[in-house]
Order: C-alpha cells, then structure tokens, then sequence
C-alpha cells in the first residue's frame, strides 16, 4: 500500500515529539531490524493512520488497526475508493484516497466538535460516541452509514459514472494491444527485468541504467492495463498467481470459456490477458515472456496456444472499478 503522510499518529493524539521519540526507541529494542530504516517505520505510522480513518467510518473493525497492509485493509481501501468514486479502485492508499480519507474524517470532526485535523483517533472516537449518545444511535465511536447519514455527510458520492463492464474489456483489449506494439515499452531495457510497466505502477527494485524499476513483470503488466481501462485492481500485485487470487476474491474465477480482456493465469508462475479465444486454442499477450529475437523472458508478446495445455490454471475476469 502506497501511503502518503499527512501527520503521525503520535501527534494526532497529541503525544507530540518526546513520545514519538521514546515510542522509536522502545521499537528498537524489540524490532532493531525494522527501526534500523526510519522509512520503514514512518510507512508503518502512515498506515496505521490510514486504518484508523477507515475503522473510524466503519470499513474496518478497530480490532484490525494493525499497521499491517493485509487483505482486510486492501478491501477496506477498495470500498472506501469505490463509495467515493475515486480514479482507481486498486486497494492502494495513494495520494487522492489519503486526500479524501482526510477530507471524510475533517467533516465528521467538524460536526462533532473534535479537533479538526483529518486524523480520526481515540479523542476523535470519544466525540463520535457522545454524538451517537445525543443523537439516539448505537455508541460504537465509528462514523458508520447510518451515523453519517444523521451528520448529513454523504458517505457515497453521487453522481459517478463509472464504465460498464464491456466499455471495460474494449479498452483493455485497446490498451494491451497497443502496448504489445509499442517499441518503447514492449521490451526490457536498462537491465534484467527493467521495464516500463512495474515502473509506472510504482513497485520493484532501482539499479535500470535508464531509471526504469526491475521484478518480474507479468502481473505488473496486467494489473497496469486493467488499471488504466478502468477495472478495479484490487488484490492484483507483481505474483502471477494474484491474478487467480482477483477472480476467486471477486467471484469472477473460471477454467473454461476464456473472455477477451481475462486476465490468465499459468501455474508455472505465469500471467496475461486473453485477445481471443476458439474451442481449441487461446490467444493472450503477456510481458517478461520469451522472445524468439533475443533467446530471453525479456518481452511483451502476443501468442496462441492450445486450451486443452495441463500449464492453464484459469481466467478470471475483470471487474470494473
């Protein structure tokens, strides 16, 4: 998850600097390895922030404010993005969903009288809870759907077009097509497993001579055209395997019948999207896949191969976002 800091948890509950100070010490004496990088531990304290906006409306259980990006914080984040009709319903708590978490959280503050710093936390829960008391509704602390429908805060934001379903598939098609013949992006360049997709998504390691980000690139790709053809890309990440973890998740996940924009998923460790498809054979494009001109998994190829190969684990195809 890719968080962006507004304040410390420390200082949202007023702790200040000498307690977040000793609260850094004390990790060090029982996590040296994790405090040894401040980065590390202020992506912690960011996300733990962003669990407590989200438990504070009710889209995670406060038992689960953990400051880890599990599954149930990814859904969280998801639902959270897709009730407020955010640009990417992806999971990943980024620059424009902490704006709008902040943003929820400042309006909910306001009218309870707490400080009003987009931060939710325990005062914030406290005052949350006297206003449910006053108001006649259950004293959770949470701002849930019917607690923000008495503030008079829309929790969904109406209007918001959203794609349908084949509008989807039109563009994913659109997109991988395009890309598989773009010379600028269908290849690896700067180094083992550089390239421009898992660059763009913000993930992998540094050392590509031209700036570009490096790991096995598969899903990277996959997740990258679906984003950008407006599906929702939650639980999709950089492993092949994320793509049978989507369908199953979503209740998309088939063995059969493959679709134009699926997303497919090889049990060797593999991943693409589906083009077309027969009665015998299925057509995808996928990327780090072998390339005839260079002898290496270094390219962004479109193939055909039969349906009936033991190596197909399945499909599953794409909601949109």
């Amino acid at each position: 998850m890719k968080t962006q800091r507004r304040r410390s948890w420390a200082g949202r509950l007023g702790f200040g600097m000498a307690v977040t100070t000793v609260l850094t010490a004390a990790l060090a004496l029982v996590a040296p390895v994790a405090s040894a990088d401040p980065a590390l531990a202020a992506t912690a304290t960011d996300l733990r922030q962003t669990q407590w906006d989200l438990a504070g409306m009710a889209y995670l259980s406060v038992s689960d404010i953990d400051g880890v990006d599990g599954p149930k914080t990814q859904a969280a984040v998801s639902a959270f993005q897709t009730d407020r009709c955010l640009s990417s319903i992806d999971g990943d708590a980024g620059p424009e969903t902490n704006g709008e978490l902040g943003a929820q959280v400042t309006r909910i503050q306001t009218l309870v009288g707490a400080d009003a710093d987009g931060m939710y936390g325990p005062n914030t829960q406290a005052a949350v809870r006297t206003w449910q008391a006053a108001h006649g509704l259950t004293q959770s602390g949470q701002a849930d759907a019917a607690t923000m429908t008495a503030m008079g805060v829309d929790r969904v934001k109406t209007p918001c077009s959203r794609p349908s379903p084949d509008e989807v598939v039109a563009q994913i098609l659109s997109i991988a097509r395009a890309e598989a013949a773009n010379t600028a992006h269908n290849r690896e360049i700067g180094g083992y497993n550089c390239n421009y997709y898992s660059t763009q998504l913000g993930v992998g390691g540094s050392g590509c001579s031209n700036g570009w980000r490096t790991e096995a690139w598969c899903a990277d790709f996959v997740k990258w055209v679906w984003k950008n053809a407006g599906a929702n890309v939650t639980y999709l990440n950089g492993r092949a395997d994320s793509v049978m973890d989507y369908g199953t998740k979503h209740g998309t996940w088939h063995t059969s019948n493959p679709k134009p924009g699926d997303g497919i998923y090889f049990t060797y460790g593999h991943a693409g999207i589906v083009v077309t498809s027969t009665s015998t054979t299925v057509t995808y494009i996928s990327g780090n896949t072998y390339n005839p001109a260079t002898g290496n998994d270094d390219g962004l190829l479109q193939k055909t191969i039969a349906r009936s190969g033991s190596s197909i684990g399945g499909y599953a195809s794409p909601l949109p976002r």
